[in-house]
């Protein structure tokens, strides 16, 4: 499955109407940096990370795409990351808790539980295990075949 890039316009979609207009607004007094793209690359690279942690999955090759089942939660962790951003934009009590759930999917996404989409253009993440290093032979010497030295 292709996995999809989010966009400005994705996150206005999450936004309600006072909180859009207070993000537009923020827009035009900036200094040309748009907020909603910056939040946007760190939600994403958070939700990379969380993948790549299970050991289970494989990430896109390219760094700017989330599998399309994650969507909703990485807009969720935007909104709440914006509100971070922007202090006079206040989210609900309903946006929290949407933001806590998508914290939780996470969650269950990077411990293994929950697998994601493979994408098209794949590479694999580091094992759980880990690399071992080293051989599995018998201990040549000891403290006591070397005298207690």
């Amino acid at each position: 499955m292709d996995w999809i890039r989010l966009s400005a316009d994705d996150l206005e979609s999450a936004l309600n109407k006072p909180q859009l207009d207070i993000l537009k607004a923020q827009a035009l007094r900036g200094d040309g940096r748009d907020i909603a793209l910056d939040v946007i690359g760190n939600i994403v690279a958070r939700v990379r990370a969380e993948i790549a942690a299970s050991g289970i999955n494989y990430l896109d090759t390219d760094h700017s795409r989330i599998p399309p089942e994650l969507k909703d939660c990485a807009l969720r962790l935007a909104v709440e990351a914006l509100q971070i951003r922007v202090p006079s934009m206040e989210i609900s009590a309903s946006q929290s808790r949407q933001a806590d759930a998508a914290r939780e999917t996470l969650l269950r996404v990077a411990s293994g539980e929950l697998p994601v989409s493979r994408p098209l253009m794949a590479i694999r993440t580091a094992s759980k295990k880990g690399v071992k290093c080293g051989r599995n032979s018998a201990t040549i010497s000891s403290r006591k075949s070397l005298g207690m030295l």
